[in-house]
């Protein structure tokens, strides 16, 4: 019943395609790409005649999702769309290929009796090798077992067991050989059939198909009509990247805002006006559920105990390069018309799930897979300039730049470029900033500060009470400013974190103006260092823990 169905909806689709004109290539009017996919819209201008009318459309992605194809009509009543498949005008099939085919099948007949000829030698093969192996003499279940039996059904099966062996290997052989030639055979059968039924286009390659959305429209008169209809793909997709520009002498960073947009869909996007949105259909818009959350008892057992590393993470390495300035006198003089910036011709609209940006400007991106980079958005945000120094780890300083007000940007996670004074410093990654609203930028390594940090050997202590030991430290920094100005640094540093509190205790006893992160353990100074100046700041801490235990970490 269904396969009825079926044949009759195809001869129902294939008398409505004989009433319809000539396809019409339609063009492509906008895309609204995704973070994962793309949705084409098109919208054409068609005659109608009174009654019904069948327009087919070409110029679509091969990779056309069905399910998600609209369509919509102004001028007349829409009464269906589908998708349709054509390919290129077949050549007349005359029966050129019929001797070559008939040839291959007589050849294919053939290469089957040679691989049941193959199969029955292989079968005989492995019969007499299981009849060989399995005798009583062999296997040793004679009555009749001596010693010179024994030998000579040894040496007999050597004899008789390598040349089966021998003929096993030879007929395997056979069988590949023949294998391979059926399927060289097939190959060129499939081949023949095309080329008999017209199916290989000039260039010998197999004919690709042309994709097609019929639009069926019902008109009381005839007149004009615009048909529009829109359907999405998954093979294309944009991703977020960023420039941050940083000056010295300014106090903010220029965030220029990027989208790098690629697409493998088969079609190339001419002049289409592009559309970004922050959404991702691709993703499964299901609210989840919990389930059942049991609790029980859980039996413990005793482990041993891991030493554990407080070294932290080297701090990423950055180049900076100096740059020479260009004096106004050096430029060439001309005369320039205005110039627009381009964030100037993107339309940024919010709504409940998603931004998007209308981008005014016509682009063509290709079915390449290549990335094409477009500025959706350029914006000026405070930004102070500060030094940063770890000097447990480092005792070089950082130049940083803390920008404020990150959060107003309701920015994409992605890729990002720092310049600073015109050099480009290195890479960066943007995640999800919501949890804070100051975002800090590595600038570069300054020489000019120097940084140095030691442990005071009389201040370092280990005393021993009667059940407890207490270890006191004391940890010196120097900064020392060469520059001729005065700088603001923070500096970093930190205690050790108790894992077991109830046993080891840990105690900032003087951290001179620290703020100390209980947490983490982390020791924050801000220090305002005036030219060619050096100040020293230090910490002391103590460990108490029992006397009869071994603290790892310290």
């Amino acid at each position: 019943m269904k396969n009825q169905i079926k044949i009759l909806w195809i001869a129902l689709v294939w008398v409505q395609t004989l009433g319809a004109s000539k396809p019409i290539f339609s063009k492509l009017d906008r895309v609204m790409v995704y973070l994962s996919g793309a949705h084409l819209y098109y919208s054409e201008q068609v005659n109608l005649q009174a009654g019904n009318n069948v327009f087919v459309f070409e110029n679509i992605s091969g990779s056309i999702q069905e399910n998600t194809l609209q369509a919509s009509t102004k001028g007349g009543t829409l009464m269906e769309v589908n998708t349709l498949i054509r390919y290129k005008e077949k050549k007349s099939t005359v029966p050129l290929y019929t001797k070559a085919i008939a040839q291959i099948l007589d050849s294919l007949e053939e290469n089957g009796y040679d691989l049941m000829n193959v199969a029955n030698h292989l079968s005989a093969i492995e019969q007499e090798k299981k009849m060989l192996l399995n005798h009583p003499l062999i296997n040793g279940k004679s009555q009749r077992d001596s010693l010179p039996l024994l030998k000579s059904s040894m040496e007999f099966t050597r004899e008789k067991l390598s040349e089966i062996l021998t003929q096993e290997l030879k007929w395997k052989r056979l069988k590949d050989k023949y294998e391979k030639e059926k399927n060289r055979l097939n190959l060129r059968h499939e081949e023949l059939n095309l080329l008999q039924n017209g199916n290989f286009d000039d260039n010998g390659l197999a004919a690709t198909p042309i994709h097609q959305v019929m639009v069926t429209v019902y008109a009381e008169q005839a007149g004009l009509a615009l048909v529009n209809f829109n359907y999405f793909i998954a093979n294309a997709s944009w991703v977020p990247n960023y420039d941050l520009i940083a000056n010295a002498n300014n106090n903010q960073i220029a965030v220029k805002y990027f989208a790098k947009i690629s697409q493998n869909s088969g079609l190339n996007w001419r002049s289409a006006n592009l559309s970004l949105s922050s959404s991702n259909p691709m993703e499964l818009n299901i609210k989840p559920s919990l389930a059942n959350w049991y609790v029980g008892f859980y039996e413990y057992h005793r482990i041993k105990n891991k030493a554990l590393s407080n070294a932290a993470l080297p701090l990423q390495k950055q180049n900076v390069r100096a740059t020479e300035d260009l004096k106004e006198s050096d430029m060439p003089v001309a005369t320039y018309a205005e110039q627009k910036s381009l964030s100037e011709y993107i339309q940024i609209s919010e709504n409940l799930l998603r931004t998007e940006y209308a981008i005014k400007l016509k682009y063509d991106i290709d079915s390449d897979g290549k990335s094409h980079k477009v500025m959706i958005k350029e914006q000026q945000i405070p930004m102070e300039l500060v030094f940063a120094a770890v000097p447990k780890i480092s005792n070089e300083s950082y130049l940083m730049g803390k920008i404020s007000g990150w959060e107003d940007l309701q920015i994409l996670p992605g890729a990002a470029r720092i310049y600073f004074d015109g050099a480009f410093v290195g890479e960066t990654y943007l995640g999800d900033q919501s949890n804070t609203d100051t975002l800090p930028l590595n600038l570069g390594r300054d020489k000019s500060l120097v940084v140095t940090r030691k442990k005071i050997k009389d201040k370092t202590k280990i005393k021993t009470l009667e059940n407890e030991k207490i270890e006191t430290r004391t940890i010196e920094i120097l900064v020392r400013n060469t520059k001729s100005q005065a700088i603001s640094i923070d500096i970093e540093d930190q205690i050790p974190v108790s894992q077991n509190p109830t046993e080891i205790k840990v105690t900032l006893l003087e951290g001179n103006g620290a703020k100390l992160d209980e947490i983490s353990g982390l020791l924050l100074w801000n220090l305002k260092i005036g030219s060619k100046e050096t100040k020293k700041i230090s910490f002391t801490y103590e460990v108490r823990y029992p006397k009869s235990k071994v603290v790892v970490g310290l």
